[in-house]
């Protein structure tokens, strides 16, 4: 099986090191074929976003974020628009550079927010970008009273992410859903609500041919105890047995954020994570572009 990794960020999102080059270079170094740069993606319009976004606050963390956010105009969360060119030329470049060490393809991982499908699906149409993959953090607004990965999720937000990522996959705009498991951060026990919306988000995607991602961001996160068991919050395990008894197909992602998470240590333990849930690994990602 190659190496490929296709969730793959840089400094630009706000919570990352590491330049494009930077992450490159690490791929290259670990013996990565297929690299995917996937910053989380800018939106044009994203101070109105956030405006409209006031009423669903409920908290003071989400208040400040905002106010953070709107006068940053992205970081911590995502890149700045300003600087979404700027950033698209330097992987040009690099795919230049390296194109005989390894491919280096143009992506973004974005939230399947209803308002900026039609933004997403011109970042298709127009080769701004070879991909998206779906990483789904929020519902609706882009503020923490809106988080999926926020303590003490409820019973209506699990049902409200598995509501959400069902739609965006039928949008075909996204190649593979990013830790498709975000919502046990906050969610924890795997009771039969985390069952029924486990089982329809796998279904769903083996539905539309879409592959989940065995994500590396949880694993760096630690095991913790849930009910006397050691477990990721992503990935959980409970989670991808299901996976596995769907069938889906599945992929590995390191969710970089720095060029040091990219290593063969972790890569070790993505693999043997999937082989102990029996899942079927792929190792090529066919692009999605959309209806």
């Amino acid at each position: 099986m190659k190496k490929v990794n296709y969730h793959t960020h840089t400094y630009r999102c706000g919570h990352a090191n590491g330049t494009e080059e930077e992450m490159i270079l690490s791929a290259i170094d670990m013996g990565i074929e297929e690299l995917g740069m996937c910053c989380h993606v800018p939106l044009p319009h994203y101070r109105l976003h956030l405006i409209k976004s006031i009423p669903a606050i409920r908290d003071m963390k989400s208040l400040l974020s905002l106010i953070f956010a709107f006068i940053k105009n992205g970081p911590h969360m995502r890149m700045p628009y300003s600087q979404m060119e700027e950033h698209l030329l330097k992987l040009d470049e690099c795919q230049t550079k390296y194109q005989n060490r390894i491919k280096v393809y143009r992506g973004f991982e974005a939230e399947g927010l209803k308002e900026y499908f039609h933004y997403y699906q011109r970042l298709l149409n127009e080769n701004k970008v070879d991909y998206l993959i779906l990483g789904h953090h929020f519902h609706k607004h882009c503020i923490h009273s809106d988080y999926f990965g926020k303590e003490n999720m409820s019973k209506k937000d699990i049902y409200l992410y598995c509501n959400d990522v069902e739609e965006a996959i039928e949008t075909h705009l996204f190649s593979y859903i990013a830790h498709p498991d975000l919502f046990m951060m906050g969610y924890q026990d795997f009771d039969l609500d985390a069952q029924t919306v486990s089982r329809r988000i796998c279904e769903k995607a083996k539905e539309h041919g879409i592959p989940l991602e065995i994500n590396a961001g949880g694993i760096r996160r630690g095991l913790r105890e849930v009910n006397g068991e050691q477990l990721y919050a992503y990935p959980n395990s409970h989670f991808w047995d299901i996976a596995s008894e769907v069938g889906n197909d599945v992929i590995i992602g390191f969710d970089a954020h720095d060029p040091s998470d990219m290593n063969e240590a972790m890569y070790q333990r993505l693999l043997t994570f999937a082989k102990e849930h029996k899942l079927h690994l792929i190792d090529h990602l066919d692009f999605l572009k959309g209806k």
